[in-house]
């Protein structure tokens, strides 16, 4: 067995590469945290001082002696109470449902749908938009043949209808980024979805890239190239990706 220049063993690595993945997790509860304040009374003498009262008197005191005098004084407080409430919060696990063992890398935990799947369920659609901020831009902000999709236009990309510009407005180029806007957009609310690979991140890039660097009416060969790798993904073909659901 090799020992690395680190001093590590390579069983000591495979341990290691075992160890079990944390994923964090958020919840939330309102709740309505009560306390019973008491307020207690405290006296604390001061220093105490005593004067004379005219001369002394021949014989003893008028009234009946006693060991000691008691009498009452009161006095109104307004006692202000700074008060800081908090609640603890346990988790127990409960169990675990298993999945079905697969070989390979972990992938992400969603699946793949096409561009006719959001178009007919807008109930996903829209909240995929809004969890991307209420926009998904197909290129780079306002550049070349970019197109800020939200969902006052989102129509035009299920129909295949940009407008030019900044889409090209003659064949062949106008049908070809056509399908390389809905493969895009499709592509992006996987990714949104859950349905992540590292190849997915770089085809969108280079697609973004493209669609920036191009200009209306010259230069525009090469949509389908990245129309066909997009498809490839949003129909559960891509390499290393997630399946179709």
């Amino acid at each position: 067995m090799s020992i690395p220049s680190s001093g590590v063993t390579d069983a000591e690595q495979a341990i290691s590469a075992l160890s079990a993945v944390q994923c964090p997790a958020t919840a939330h509860e309102t709740v309505c945290v009560q306390a019973d304040v008491t307020i207690s009374p405290d006296v604390v003498v001061g220093e105490v001082s005593s004067s004379c009262v005219n001369g002394p008197a021949i014989g003893g005191c008028l009234g009946y002696l006693q060991d000691s005098c008691t009498f009452s004084v009161s006095q109104h407080i307004c006692v202000q109470i700074p008060l800081t409430f908090s609640a603890e919060a346990t988790a127990m696990p409960k169990g675990i449902v298993c999945g079905t063992p697969k070989t390979g890398v972990c992938q992400g935990p969603g699946c793949t749908y096409t561009i006719g799947y959001y178009q007919t369920h807008m109930d996903l659609t829209g909240a995929l938009l809004t969890l991307a901020g209420g926009s998904i831009t197909l290129g780079i902000d306002s550049q070349g043949t970019s197109f800020i999709v939200n969902s006052g236009n989102i129509d035009l990309v299920f129909n295949r209808t940009v407008t030019s510009p900044p889409a090209p407005a003659s064949n062949p180029y106008k049908a070809e980024y056509a399908s390389l806007y809905e493969q895009l957009l499709a592509a992006n609310l996987n990714v949104l979805n859950g349905a992540t690979c590292d190849y997915i991140s770089g085809v969108i890039e280079n697609a973004n890239q493209f669609l920036a660097d191009s200009p209306s009416g010259v230069g525009m060969e090469g949509a389908p190239f990245y129309t066909t790798e997009l498809t490839a993904y949003n129909e559960g073909n891509g390499p290393g990706c997630p399946s179709h659901c």
